[in-house]
This record gives C-alpha cells, structure tokens and sequence, in this order.
C-alpha cells in the first residue's frame, strides 16, 4: 500500500536528506520584528521551514550556518523602524542580505487579506528567489549616524514652529495682542521678554504661558548647539569641498546642501539623472489602460524633505539666475506658476548632480 506523504513531510524529509549544502543557494525571508524574526527557508522553489527565532543577529546567523554549512545563503527582508543593523551584520558573517521598499514587494489579492508573518516572510523569499525584488541603497554605519544629525535638526525646527503656535494661540485665548512692531517671524529678545511680562500680568495664567515660554527657549538652546554641530560636520574634510560647491548654486544654502549631502550620500549611485529624479519625487505619474490615459501629477512615492526643500530653493533661483527666470518665464506662457516651479526644481536638481559629479562651480546665467 502506497504511504500517503503530505507536502510539509516531503520538504521535511527532502531537507533532512541534504547533508552537503556546498553550492546549494538556500534564500531566506525575513520579516523582522522587536522581539522576533520570522524566517523562512527556500530552496528549489521548496520551504525548508518557516520558523520564529530571537530577534538577535548573532542567533540568526549561528542557525543559519549550522544549519545549512556550505550553503551559499541569500537573505531579504522589508525596511523597518530597526533601520540596516541587521543586514550590516549579516554582511560582515559572509552572508548576502538585501533590504527592500515594502511597496516594492509582489503579492496575491490573498496574501494582502490573510496577512501573518508566516505569510510576509514566505513572500519575501519567493520573490526574493525569483529575481523580483530591487535592494534599496544601504548607507555606511558613519553616513546613517551624520544623517541623523541633520533630520534631527529638522525635527527640533518643527517642535520649536509647533511651540510658538501653541503660545501664539494662547495668547489669542487670554486677549492678549500682540504689539504690530513684534509680530515677525523671527522671535528677538524683547518679543520674549514682553512675553514673560504679560505672564506676570495674568497671575491666573501665568503658570501655563510661563511653561510654553520656557519650553520653546529650551527648544531654541537646542537647536542653536545641533546647528552648530551640522556647522561643525559641514566643515569637516568630508564635506567642506562639496557643501562649498553646493552652497555657491542660486536657492542652495547651508541647511539644504547639508540635507543633499547626507540623504543622497554617494551620487554615483545615481547611475542617470531619472535615477535621481524618481528618487526625490519629481517624477510624472500614470494610469493607462487600452487608448485611456491618465496623467497622476507628481508621483506620491517621494523625498519628502528633499522635495519640498528644493522646490523652495527653486523659487529663490529664480530671483538670483536670469537663465532660470527665463526658463520659468516660459513655462508659465503655458502653465500655471506653481507648476512651472516643479520643473524648474527638477532642473535645478539636474545642475546639482552635475556639480555633485564633476565639483566644477555653478555657471549663473548659462542655458545648461
């Protein structure tokens, strides 16, 4: 009587029978969590298994070497809150990791309504066997940490913004107006100081305007020491060529060529300008079907930073290189202007990788 064999017992017994891995390439899919990873095991189009481990490197490693010695072992998982930790060390134990954009990731009507890290982790490695996944950049340990320092300058600018508003908005609350001479957007010493003296003057709501008060100035002392650091790393021998290249377009200064320099990092991996372009955002969306098609605008998948800082450095381009004002005359012949910026940040981004390539100067008032 033939034995009835299910397929979990086939691919069981089958990897049980492989004793020597030497040349056999096993991917693994990784759906990476706080406390656990989710893996699962593939080869020849076969699950080796689909198992919870530690979410610890070394953990994962020592399975996977004990477990498949001599195997050439292909990794993936989706990029995550826990950053590229994970695929460094899996690099530096000699095996292959890739990161991937989660919407890059192909999957089923069922796989999206029956979604478990079993699931994810499967996905990940069958794609990931199939050639169908594109590895995002992975920056170096040194370029991440410098990255972090310039969005955590960004972050602080947002608090203090947000802080401001909420004093502003309590000030509408108590009546209280603010003198015509003070209200700018920069906030000097005496604004500050006519500030604590209005919450002398309310002694029902001072202990919360004398609060907000304090929190924006320790805001300010903050942001005021990471500038300077940004200042500092700017200045090092890393940078100091590039952002002086950069800060020398019309619309770049210190702030945006720093956030250029650490977010793009090495811009050779930029093979072409649309490389580049796709990257920041400013790439023209889609939807066709038979003789129908639909023009989406700008694509949503997006630098969200890169693109809006250079959209604002484009307007000041304008005013600073009579080559660009030319160009946005044009385009608002037949567009509206909010739309003719767009093209012309692209274009400023276009000179910006051509200085970043070259480190030749910025030529004002050529037609490149």
């Amino acid at each position: 009587m033939k034995k009835k064999t299910s397929a979990t017992t086939e691919t069981v017994d089958k990897g049980r029978a492989m004793i020597d891995f030497t040349g056999k390439i096993i991917h693994v899919g990784i759906d990476v969590h706080l406390k656990l990873y989710q893996i699962c095991l593939l080869f020849d189009g076969l699950i080796l298994g689909n198992y919870s481990i530690e979410a610890d490197a070394q953990i994962l490693i020592d399975f996977l070497k004990n477990r498949f010695p001599g195997a050439t072992l292909k990794c993936v998982y989706e990029s995550c809150a826990w950053g590229f930790n994970l695929q460094r060390q899996l690099a530096s134990a000699g095996i292959e990791c890739i990161v991937v954009h989660a919407g890059d990731i192909p999957g089923s009507d069922k796989e999206k309504k029956n979604k478990t890290d079993k699931v994810d982790a499967k996905r990940l490695a069958r794609h990931h066997a199939a050639g169908l996944l594109r590895a995002i950049y992975v920056p170096d340990e040194q370029l991440e940490k410098h990255r972090s320092l310039v969005r955590y300058r960004k972050s602080l600018l947002g608090d203090l913004n947000c802080s401001k508003n909420r004093i502003k908005s309590l000030l509408k609350i108590y009546a209280i107006v603010i003198p015509e001479k003070m209200q700018t957007a920069n906030w000097s010493k005496n604004f500050i100081t006519w500030l604590e003296e209005q919450s002398i003057k309310d002694l029902d709501g001072k202990a919360t305007l004398e609060s907000m008060i304090k929190q924006m100035k320790m805001l300010r002392q903050l942001l005021l020491k990471v500038e300077k650091k940004v200042r500092a790393l700017m200045s090092s021998e890393q940078y100091t060529a590039k952002s002086t290249s950069l800060k020398k377009i019309p619309g770049i200064g210190p702030i945006t060529s720093s956030m250029l320099l650490v977010e793009l990092g090495d811009i050779r991996r930029f093979e072409k300008f649309d490389r580049l372009n796709s990257f920041v955002g400013y790439y023209p969306g889609s939807h066709s079907s038979g003789d129908k098609s639909i023009d989406t605008g700008m694509t949503n998948r997006r630098h969200n930073q890169l693109r809006s800082m250079l959209i604002e450095a484009a307007w000041q381009s304008i005013r600073k290189d009579p080559a660009m004002l030319e160009a946005y005359t044009q385009l608002t012949k037949r567009m509206k202007g909010n739309k003719a910026i767009i093209r012309i940040a692209r274009k400023l981004l276009r000179r910006i990788r051509r200085v970043m390539l070259t480190g030749e100067d910025y030529q004002i008032g050529v037609v490149q």
